[in-house]
């Protein structure tokens, strides 16, 4: 927060504190001279607010502080001693009154103060609470639970924000060939930034695949399309696949590309094997013409695909250690028999029992049914 936000916490500070010179004065029956009294009002104010702005900014130079106030006071002391001022001291019932009515007022003025910081802050808190709100809803319009079933294909696709608004992005779009072009995207960064750019890498993504292009082109379109829409630091990787909307005998297979985004994988049901995807390129957005490949890979009736990003992997326990891919494979063959909401749920879960998630997690399951081709008499 900006110091220049907190100017009527500081002023509520100095008024309030500058109250203890008051009633040092009073426990001497204001004996003291008034000049006096306004000048240790004033000191012990500025050391209130110096003790604010060294907590909020540098707590470590709050010892400093101290000392500084320490020496300070006695040099303030020693100068009204030996500078002979020759302020008046007046009467004690004069001195006594100054004291009460100097801290009435500066009391009336630290409540003002007070309540014009918590007013002003507490609007832009509803106003940024409201907005995040809305934010989220958008967030929800643009990421959706993904539940799709067809007689050969399944899939199930969520994504949980860190935050009130994510950068992860599932998205499935149909082609006009009838395959479905699913992919999951994770933008760097957290919170709103990410969020708004991933609602723009959704727009490319989606404009790009009405040209229905191989994969590799699509990436290289997104690549070219994504410097034009976000900071300079910012990047996003994504894993894509188009799957076929009919899986049948004679073509068991679809179609990948990876961009920097952690290697998905297909679970096979018969062999009790994992086949993780290789291949991957770069990121997209951080090169001007990185090389994009698309690769085949075959599937079996059963065979349960699963990409992820690396929220998923990266939750870290008390111990700092990650849950790693190694755990999320045991989460999903212990639960492949299960139904893809299921298979989700079970990762989550033990991604929380593992330890508290700091990224965005995404997944998309799917699971293949491929048809036999009828004998031939």
């Amino acid at each position: 927060m900006p110091l220049s936000r907190l100017k009527f916490l500081f002023l509520g500070v100095f008024c309030l504190t500058g109250m203890v010179g008051c009633l040092l004065d009073a426990f001497v029956l204001g004996s003291k001279p008034v000049a006096e009294v306004i000048i240790w009002i004033i000191f012990t104010g500025i050391m209130a607010v110096l003790y604010l702005v060294l907590a909020l900014r540098a707590p470590r130079w709050l010892i400093a502080g101290i000392l500084l106030h320490i020496v300070g006071s006695r040099l303030l002391r020693f100068l009204l001693v030996h500078l002979h001022l020759n302020f008046a001291a007046p009467n004690v019932q004069t001195g006594v009154r100054f004291a009460a009515v100097t801290s009435i007022i500066l009391c009336l003025f630290s409540c003002i103060f007070f309540l014009l910081f918590f007013y002003r802050e507490g609007r832009r808190s509803i106003r940024l609470q409201t907005e995040l709100t809305l934010a989220h809803d958008i967030q929800k319009t643009l990421v959706p639970i993904i539940e799709l079933s067809t007689d050969n294909l399944e899939l199930y696709g969520v994504s949980l924000p860190s935050e009130n608004v994510g950068g992860d992005l599932v998205d499935v779009v149909a082609q006009e060939d009838g395959s479905l072009l699913a992919h999951v995207a994770d933008i760097s960064g957290h919170g709103l930034p990410a969020g708004i750019l991933m609602g723009r890498f959704k727009t490319a993504a989606r404009t790009c695949a009405l040209e229905n292009p191989r994969l590799s082109s699509l990436l290289e379109h997104i690549n070219l399309v994504l410097p034009q829409v976000k900071e300079p630091e910012m990047y996003a990787t994504c894993a894509i696949a188009r799957l076929p909307f009919n899986c049948k005998n004679s073509s068991n297979y679809f179609e990948y590309a990876v961009a920097g985004h952690p290697a998905p994988a297909v679970f096979s049901s018969g062999a009790a094997s994992v086949n993780r995807f290789e291949g991957g390129s770069a990121a997209l957005g951080l090169l001007p013409s990185p090389e994009f490949h698309g690769y085949e890979c075959k599937i079996r009736s059963g065979d349960l695909l699963l990409i992820f990003t690396d929220g998923l992997i990266e939750i870290a326990n008390s111990k700092s250690e990650e849950f790693g891919w190694s755990r999320l494979q045991a989460v999903v063959e212990r639960n492949q028999t299960r139904s893809l909401k299921s298979i989700s749920e079970a990762i989550f879960e033990e991604g929380i029992r593992w330890g508290k998630a700091t990224d965005d997690r995404t997944l998309l399951l799917g699971s293949f049914s491929i048809e036999r081709p009828e004998p031939q008499l």
